[in-house]
């Protein structure tokens, strides 16, 4: 059972990429992510071994999933299929998307260099 029960977003491990910040709470099975991306941002075609869900909290992307493509704005949710190439575009204004998934790291997180980069893991999540 995961010893930390609350935390503020400001206390939570950080990645940033070009145009993104992430921030991401890992349990035991679970793993919850915030990304903050700027304007026009393009997170490239990729796709992982789990499902995803997830929900637009600000602005607006394009997303296509499994070669569909719709306009998500605040409020609006998404689901990628396990193995589903997907990709997102933000436009005019940055965004804000949670998204979360099954836990990608053995809980209790081991120190931050002991762990593949992203590329290692199939990219980033989306």
């Amino acid at each position: 059972m995961p010893r930390l029960f609350f935390a503020s977003a400001r206390d939570l491990p950080t990645t940033e990429r070009p145009g993104a910040i992430e921030r991401s709470l890992r349990g035991e099975h679970l793993t919850l992510r915030r990304e903050d991306l700027d304007a026009r941002t393009i997170v490239e075609t990729h796709k992982h071994d789990d499902e995803r869900i997830g929900m637009v909290t600000r602005g607006s992307i394009a997303m296509v999933i499994a070669g569909e493509q719709r306009i998500l704005t605040e409020g609006d949710t998404f689901i990628v299929p396990a193995g589903a190439a997907h990709g997102i575009r933000v436009l005019e204004h940055g965004a804000q998307v949670i998204e979360a998934s099954r836990a990608e790291r053995p809980y209790p997180p081991s120190p931050p260099d002991s762990h593949p980069p992203d590329a290692a893991r199939g990219g980033r999540a989306t």
